[in-house]
């Protein structure tokens, strides 16, 4: 009985925890004009952008056109087969429908996971010579504790920028949050072992 109570309390002390970074992540953590804006792609069935992504691309749309020296860089491939359509291509023909500038804009459109959005994006700056850019990563607000963590696993320090996302959807996005993250940090052990093995 008791060590039912610990682990009960354990998890209660664990889920408090996680509510109050995801809170604190989900207002982001950009403060200062970036280089570069990494928009993270999701849902698109057919040629169409789901929800989801539309309120993301719209809010990069906000941001772009009020910061006109920041790059683009709308990321993810093909990721479903009912897809057409990438997912960077959805969301670079709502900023371009919205004003951005073509010339402004670099897909990524290759991925099939946010770790490959941030690998990917990277090696592309990289190509440009633009390895040293200030990066800033814009997704759905449930989404920024978890991005912003697997940024890091791939090298790439982003200041985060968050988009609304459905209501509807909020509270499943939330819970689906709480039981992928642990998954996510099982991998730092991971990655750190394998960076020192190199």
């Amino acid at each position: 009985m008791k060590q039912m109570t610990v682990v009960g309390m354990a998890t209660a002390v664990g889920a408090a925890a996680f509510a109050l970074l995801e809170s604190a992540a989900s207002r982001g953590t950009l403060r200062e004009t970036p280089d570069v804006l990494l928009i993270l792609g999701c849902r698109v069935r057919g040629d169409t952008a789901e929800e989801t992504l539309r309120l993301r691309s719209e809010a990069a749309v906000r941001y772009l056109l009020a910061h006109p020296a920041v790059l683009a860089i709308p990321c993810g491939g093909l990721v479903h087969d009912d897809q057409t359509k990438s997912e960077a291509q959805a969301i670079r023909e709502i900023l371009l429908q919205n004003g951005v500038d073509d010339a402004r804009i670099l897909l990524e459109d290759q991925s099939q996971t946010t770790m490959e959005n941030f690998i990917n994006a990277k090696a592309l700056l990289g190509r440009r010579g633009q390895s040293d850019a200030k990066i800033a990563v814009l997704s759905s607000e449930f989404h920024l504790l978890r991005a912003g963590c697997i940024g890091r696993l791939a090298g790439v320090r982003a200041k985060t920028l968050p988009a609304p996302s459905p209501k509807r959807l909020r509270a499943r996005n939330y819970l689906r949050e709480a039981l992928v993250f642990p998954l996510l940090l099982t991998e730092l052990p991971k990655r750190q072992r394998s960076k020192e093995g190199n």
